[in-house]
């Protein structure tokens, strides 16, 4: 194991004995997912696993984990692309990778300094070959082939009022594929969203 990896738990030996096996990136000290263990650039309470992410996950097989959860950690890794195909790689056929991202006209995005990349509702499309939405995007760039099998936005605000009137809007930009497009195509920097909610399978 390479010595950049601290394994606190010392839970990467019992992973060819585990039924199951849930990562969650860029946990920080409270992760959302209870059965997962936890993955992070930073060594903090609650992070089982402390390696640089940047590199992707060399210390794991490929087809070896169910599942894979990150919230707000894709933004902030150096090359999005290298993460999607460790994810990819490692995942059983049939595993999941979900999440959130922050939304590319989401102006809290910019606040702050360790962002380095945007995303919008066609991002997840770049690794998939499996048409989710009417426009198409290249997916000559890589080899990743994720079925996506949900996209879509979140809104918030930190005010009250404005809160409630985004949530109505975001049941109805979600109501379907075609409403998604047309948000981000004519509204998106009128009301924007807060975040993107993403579920993608290996196939």
């Amino acid at each position: 194991m390479p010595s950049s990896i601290i394994d606190k738990n010392n839970l990467l030996k019992t992973f060819k004995s585990r039924d199951r096996i849930v990562l969650e990136l860029g946990s920080g000290p409270n992760k959302q997912i209870a059965e997962a263990i936890t993955v992070d650039m930073i060594d903090m309470e609650g992070v089982d696993i402390v390696c640089n992410l940047d590199e992707g996950f060399p210390f794991l097989e490929d087809n070896s984990i169910d599942a894979i959860y990150s919230f707000h950690f894709l933004e902030h890794v150096k090359d999005v692309n290298l993460m999607m195909k460790e994810i990819y790689r490692v995942l059983k056929k049939g595993g999941k990778n979900a999440g959130a991202v922050p939304y590319f006209a989401n102006p809290y995005f910019y606040s702050d300094p360790t962002h380095k990349t945007t995303f919008g509702l066609y991002t997840f499309s770049y690794f998939s070959k499996i048409p989710h939405f009417k426009r198409r995007v290249p997916t000559f760039y890589n080899d990743v082939n994720f079925q996506i099998n949900l996209v879509e936005f979140r809104f918030r605000s930190n005010f009250f009022l404005r809160h409630r009137i985004k949530k109505l809007l975001q049941k109805l930009f979600n109501a379907n594929r075609y409403l998604k497009e047309f948000y981000e195509e004519q509204l998106c920097y009128l009301v924007p969203a807060y975040e993107l909610y993403f579920e993608l399978e290996k196939k």
